[in-house]
């Protein structure tokens, strides 16, 4: 599995997803994606991911993630992970991926621009 580089709309670095590992732009590991979890570097749970489905570490729905559209918890579009680019439900750019990334690795990388995604410690 490739190092998938998250960037920024300008094009600047920001952090990797490195197979499990979540790093940030200078290399330091922040967090880890695995088996549905997103976690801390301490390896505490930041978020869960099941049936396109995104969970905060208490378990509550803080939103959805399927084809690429990222919805809050009523369901209203807050933005897309599509093609290589994190854009805003208005469409404007947020951010850059390269690389082919899981489902599961898209909803990490969401967490780099969307607050809600529950960050990373």
């Amino acid at each position: 599995m490739s190092k998938i580089t998250v960037m920024s709309s300008s094009g600047s670095t920001i952090g990797y997803i490195d197979g499990e590992y979540i790093t940030n732009s200078s290399g330091s590991t922040i967090g880890r994606v695995r088996d549905g979890y997103i976690m801390s570097s301490s390896g505490s749970t930041s978020a869960r991911f099941s049936s396109g489905t995104v969970s905060a570490r208490t378990g509550s729905t803080v939103g959805r993630f399927r084809s690429g559209t990222a919805e809050d918890r009523s369901g209203s579009t807050i933005g897309y992970a599509k093609n290589g680019y994190i854009t805003k439900r208005s469409g404007s750019t947020l951010g850059r991926y390269d690389g082919s990334p899981t489902d599961e690795q898209l909803v990490a990388i969401l967490g780099f621009f969307f607050d809600f995604w529950g960050g990373f410690e």
